[in-house]
């Protein structure tokens, strides 16, 4: 952990300075195109660098962090019924099956644990979308958050879209290292911290043979 925390560091500096290098081509180039002109080309490069950034820092994090699997690899459709069994288990935490991917959140449907996020003031729900690769056996993790409203439980629950937060790097939980572990907790036992979802599938998912790797989108 703490040389993927060392190599995100340098990469984010080695991003950091992309953008004043690259806008020096840009400078040098001033004196031979008129104004309009440079306007537009410093307007093209002020609308491509965040999209060029986004882009590289993607490609960083899904080179550093990637965790390769602890056990022999088992079946597809056995791995996705093992993080689908969260939703016999006595916890806040539902998957969901969406296309080719699992969808894993708070279970703010159920009125116990929709009554315990609201007395708690949550106001952002976690969403850790699991898209699956057979081909390397790896399923890429990506975080997601929604803004919720919680006026009546479970009834009126209104959410956001879906917005990129900075992705959770420190996922491991010391509780919570797969998802049989959950009816090990009581209620009051959760902080509701993203951790206490993304810790259990991802241990999970490794222990099924499968890698993980983080991504962005």
């Amino acid at each position: 952990m703490l040389k993927r925390s060392l190599l995100t560091l340098l990469a984010l500096l080695a991003l950091l300075l992309i953008a004043p290098i690259s806008l020096l081509p840009l400078l040098a180039a001033r004196a031979s195109l008129d104004a309009p002109a440079y306007l537009l080309t410093l307007s093209l490069w002020v609308a491509l660098l965040p999209l060029l950034l986004l882009g590289l820092a993607n490609i960083l994090l899904k080179n550093i962090w990637f965790f390769p699997a602890t056990a022999d690899p088992l079946p597809l459709e056995t791995l996705r019924e093992r993080l689908l069994a969260v939703n016999a288990m006595a916890c806040p935490v539902a998957a969901t099956a969406k296309r080719k991917k699992i969808i894993v959140t708070w279970r703010i449907a159920a009125m116990q644990w929709c009554e315990l996020l609201s007395r708690l003031g949550i106001d952002r729900l976690f969403e850790l979308h699991c898209r699956f690769d057979p081909d390397t056996r790896t399923v890429i993790l990506v975080d997601r958050i929604r803004h919720a409203d919680f006026l009546i439980c479970p009834q009126q629950v209104t959410v956001s879209r879906r917005h990129i937060p900075l992705p959770l790097l420190r996922a491991r939980s010391a509780r919570l290292r797969r998802i049989d572990d959950y009816p090990t907790l009581d209620d009051h036992d959760y902080d509701f911290h993203p951790r206490e979802i993304k810790s259990p599938v991802m241990g999970t998912i490794l222990a099924c043979g499968w890698n993980v790797r983080f991504s962005l989108f």
